[in-house]
């Protein structure tokens, strides 16, 4: 008697959750069809130049392909590259590019920016990270966007560059393009100041340069949204394909983990839908993690039942996300994909809030 009132307990409270997740999931989609998809106009409004502070950290790697891409823009915009006391030669890159390049005072992304933003003389200001790809008129749909009403903040997507035939970086790439999903539609209905530093669009004025805590190693855009909104002011979202960044899966899933982590722990200085959403996808995982070892422990039918209906419908759920996010982006998605997403995505978020629990979350060599 027991065991039957705990399996109807589990079996109800995993309806209960899946449907939680699938209104979640169908609102994420509904919000991301109000995006704007093209923000280009022949006028620019009163402003036609951009200066753009890159924060570097032993980026020579990368560095010199983002700087290549900025002298093909198609308005005119100022690079600064703050350099974040690399050891590798990334300030010989910069400047063989004849870039403006400054050291940081400080140590950290956000110490970097501070330090650039005393530089900036521009009307509009734009952050975004070393290591990733801009296409010819990302500057100029950024901001166009950025100059409609009285905007303080013009935010663009960001895309793992995937290779097609690789299935974990596919993975990668839809998972991060539901994230982006999720974010595009909460910033064009004005329900969440949530974006990514990789891809930033600043009115020089409005940037909350004392709010960014820079003794925390990363969390720039955060701590900047966050405070804008609080200041309510506005922030838009720029949904033209040519306004997204693009940038590198990771190699592994230790460095997943950590790069996750860090994002989780920047939570607690984000709006309460994101805390939410944080809360809903860690219970979710967690439960799916029980029904599993339930399934195993108890190893009757019925158990398993319950285990396989719940990630069948988490599956579902997942891959109506993913398709969204393959629309929306332009990602590859294959149907072997939709099988194997669910259980990926669960090893993502039991991985980094691991991570994050027992403390190892660390950015750039640092502690987060």
């Amino acid at each position: 008697m027991h065991d039957f009132i705990l399996l109807i307990l589990v079996g109800t409270v995993a309806a209960a959750l899946l449907f939680d997740y699938a209104v979640f999931i169908a609102r994420c989609i509904r919000r991301s069809r109000q995006t704007t998809t093209d923000s280009r106009s022949t006028d620019l409004g009163s402003a036609t130049e951009l200066t753009v502070l890159i924060p570097c950290r032993n980026e020579a790697d990368h560095l010199g392909a983002v700087l290549e891409d900025l002298r093909h823009q198609s308005i005119r915009v100022h690079p600064i590259v703050i350099d974040d006391h690399s050891t590798d030669g990334s300030r010989d890159i910069a400047e063989s590019f004849g870039v403006q390049v400054i050291d940081s005072v400080g140590m950290g992304k956000k110490a970097a920016l501070a330090t650039g933003y005393q530089t900036v003389d521009t009307p509009w200001m734009a952050t975004i990270d070393a290591d990733v790809r801009v296409q010819p008129h990302w500057a100029a749909c950024m901001l166009q966007c950025a100059q409609q009403g009285e905007t303080a903040a013009a935010l663009g997507g960001v895309v793992l560059a995937a290779q097609p035939h690789s299935a974990w970086e596919r993975f990668q790439a839809l998972e991060f393009g539901s994230m982006m999903v999720w974010i595009s539609g909460g910033v064009a209905t004005g329900n969440l100041a949530m974006g990514s530093g990789a891809n930033s669009v600043y009115a020089t004025a409005d940037y909350p340069v004392n709010d960014l805590h820079p003794v925390q190693a990363s969390g720039d855009d955060a701590f900047a949204l966050h405070s804008l909104r609080k200041s309510g002011k506005i922030i838009r979202w720029c949904g033209d394909p040519e306004a997204c960044v693009h940038t590198f899966p990771m190699k592994s899933w230790s460095a997943l983990w950590q790069q996750r982590g860090r994002w989780a722990s920047k939570t607690g200085e984000q709006d309460l839908e994101t805390k939410r959403t944080a809360v809903r996808v860690g219970v979710l995982h967690a439960f799916g993690a029980l029904v599993l070892g339930l399934a195993i422990g108890m190893q009757s039918p019925s158990w398993i039942t319950v285990a396989l209906a719940f990630w069948a419908g988490k599956g579902a759920l997942d891959g109506w996300m993913i398709h969204r996010a393959s629309q929306q982006f332009g990602l590859n998605l294959r149907r072997t994909d939709t099988l194997t997403f669910p259980l990926r995505y669960s090893l993502l978020v039991w991985g980094a809030w691991w991570q994050l629990l027992v403390g190892r979350v660390q950015w750039k060599g640092r502690s987060v």
